[in-house]
C-alpha cells in the first residue's frame, strides 16, 4: 500500500492573519513534510485545493480518478477550520463515493503527514 492523495489547501488560501508562521515558511513546511512522504516510499500526489467548495470538489474529483488510492489524507487546515465544515463534508463524501477502498488520515500538519500515513497503513488489514 503505498499511493497516497494529500488534500490540503493551497498555502495561499490559508489564513495566515493570525499564524505565527507566514507563508514562505508554510510552503517550505509543506515541501519538506511532502519529500519525507517520498523518500518513506509513498507515490503520493498533492491536491491543493482552495476554499470554494465547488471548485475544490471538482480539483479531488480529478485528482481521485487519476488512480486507485490506498489512503487519501485530509489536512487540517480543511477538517480544523470550523468556517471550513461545508469544505470537510462535501471531500470526506466524495472520497467515500470515488474510493471506497481508500482508508482515511489526518495530521495536524505538514510536519505530522508522514506519521499520520503510516498509522493509515498500519491500521489496514
Amino acid at each position: 500500500m503505498n499511493r497516497v492523495l494529500l488534500i490540503g489547501l493551497a498555502p495561499e488560501a490559508v489564513d495566515l492573519s493570525d499564524a505565527p508562521i507566514d507563508l514562505a515558511t508554510l510552503k517550505e513546511r509543506i515541501a519538506v513534510g511532502n519529500a519525507e512522504v517520498a523518500d518513506a516510499g509513498y507515490d503520493a500526489l498533492s491536491c491543493e485545493i482552495g476554499t470554494g467548495v465547488d471548485d475544490a470538489v471538482a480539483q479531488v474529483r480529478d485528482a481521485l480518478g487519476q488512480k486507485t488510492w490506498d489512503i487519501v489524507m485530509i489536512g487540517g487546515g480543511v477538517r480544523a477550520v470550523p468556517a471550513h465544515t461545508e469544505l470537510f463534508e462535501a471531500i470526506v463524501n466524495l472520497v467515500h463515493e470515488l474510493a471506497p477502498e481508500a482508508r482515511f488520515a489526518f495530521n495536524a500538519g505538514p510536519d505530522t503527514t508522514l506519521a499520520a500515513l503510516r498509522r493509515a497503513a498500519g491500521a489496514r488489514t
